[in-house]
This record gives C-alpha cells, sequence and structure tokens, in this order.
C-alpha cells in the first residue's frame, strides 16, 4: 500500500511540475490541526491543499494531502523537518 519513498531529487522534481504552468497561481495552504514538542522533537498535523487561481479568478482544489512532519530542534535554534509522511485525502483515480 501506498508509495516509495521519495528522495529529495523525486520532491524537487515534483514540486517544479505542479508549479509549471504560467496560466494559473498555484499554492499550498496548510491547515494546522496539532502540535506538540519535547525538548528538541516535535510534531505537527496538518492538511494541505494545492489551490490554483486561473486569471479569471476561479480556484480550484488540485490536491489535498493529510501529513505528519516531525521537527528536530537544530543547534542555530531553527526547527527542521526531519520525517515527513504525506498521502492523499481521496486516493488518486486507477
Amino acid at each position: 500500500q501506498g508509495a516509495p519513498d521519495a528522495k529529495k531529487a523525486d520532491l524537487e522534481k515534483s514540486y517544479r511540475d505542479e508549479f509549471a504552468h504560467p496560466e494559473q497561481s498555484r499554492k499550498w495552504v496548510p491547515k494546522f490541526e496539532e502540535f506538540q514538542c519535547s525538548g528538541n522533537l516535535g510534531f505537527v498535523r496538518s492538511t494541505w491543499r494545492l489551490e490554483a487561481t486561473s486569471a479569471d479568478g476561479k480556484v480550484e482544489i488540485k490536491a489535498e494531502n493529510r501529513s505528519v512532519d516531525i521537527l528536530r530542534l537544530s543547534e542555530d535554534g531553527t526547527w527542521k523537518i526531519f520525517r515527513s509522511l504525506n498521502y492523499p485525502v481521496v486516493a488518486p483515480k486507477k
């Protein structure tokens, strides 16, 4: 079940492909549902929507994903994603 783990290059290509539509303005919009931290580890549970706005102002939801991100506090005091699990709210059509 599910897709194989993606590498950084796979994710970069995926985002380039998603945003390579000059006829539309696209953005991922988060809805943060839960977050907690303890010491130098934390997690965020959220739902993300890919919204595409056409030249005439019409907004269309292109994708909706659930995610759980594990974060680690770095030495410089910033939080960085250490692991990420994402899956579509609705399974892709085959």
